[in-house]
Formats: C-alpha cells, structure tokens, sequence
C-alpha cells in the first residue's frame, strides 16, 4: 500500500502506446445480405393447440 505522506513516483509517467492497432468495423452492403424468411410466431397461430381437441375417454 502506498505511504499517503510521500508521493507516488510513477504518478506523472505516460503509459506506453498500445501495440496494437484497432480494426475498423465496416457495415455490410445491404445488397449482399441473406434473406431471411420470418418465422411463424405459434403463439399467434389461429388453429388451436394440436392437444387442445382430442380427448382420450
């Protein structure tokens, strides 16, 4: 832990520069994407549930 009575000595060093480079993000050309086809939601289906009409006796 630092003494808070004597100061830090690395306090005013610059930190080095990264030695990486960052790689831009580039958006895709619209053109180019896939299509994708909706799925149907089943909580909005309008024929009821498969189990929902047959009752076993």
């Amino acid at each position: 832990m630092p003494n808070p009575g004597k100061p830090d000595p690395n306090r005013d060093v610059p930190m080095p520069a990264p030695t990486w480079k960052p790689e831009p993000i580039e958006e895709p050309d619209p053109e180019q994407l896939p299509d994708e086809t909706p799925l149907p939601n089943p909580d909005e289906n309008e024929e009821s549930p498969m189990h929902a009409g047959s009752r076993v006796v």
